[in-house]
């Protein structure tokens, strides 16, 4: 785990517990954004040992800290990945197989300018997703 994710954790008057360390090595291995029941069945699987909601808490601790995005499919329930340390990006997912792509661009920069300018907030995110049809679904 990157000390940044550690001094993170100690900045926000966190401990580094056994069920952190293992949440967020589940995390940092996928290469998509998980759900908080993919996370805890990944975790049985290891035999980790955190129950779902010890799960859900944690991903909310670090999300708050900035840590984990949270990432909304319209499939009723979150995806989370690690953001801490990676390039601000969107994704693309599949309508068909549920498969879902990193896009490492992001095409909203000059629209964020403009909608700070015009409504003087200070734009500090924003959530851009796509869906479509994977070569192997249509």
């Amino acid at each position: 785990m990157p000390n940044s994710i550690r001094d993170s954790l100690k900045a926000g008057g966190k401990k580094l517990t056994r069920a952190r360390i293992a949440i967020l090595a589940v995390l940092e291995q996928s290469h998509f954004p998980i759900t908080a029941a993919e996370i805890h069945a990944r975790l049985i699987k290891a035999r980790a040992g955190a129950d779902l909601v010890t799960v859900y808490r944690n991903l909310a601790m670090l999300q708050g800290l900035g840590l984990l995005s949270a990432i909304g499919f319209h499939e009723g329930q979150m995806r989370y990945e690690v953001c801490h340390g990676r390039a601000h990006h969107h994704h693309i997912q599949c309508r068909g197989c549920g498969k879902i792509i990193d896009l490492m661009l992001c095409p909203l920069q000059n629209l964020t300018k403009r909608i700070e300018e015009q409504t003087q907030f200070s734009v500090d995110g924003h959530a851009l997703e796509f869906f479509g049809w994977c070569p192997q679904c249509r």
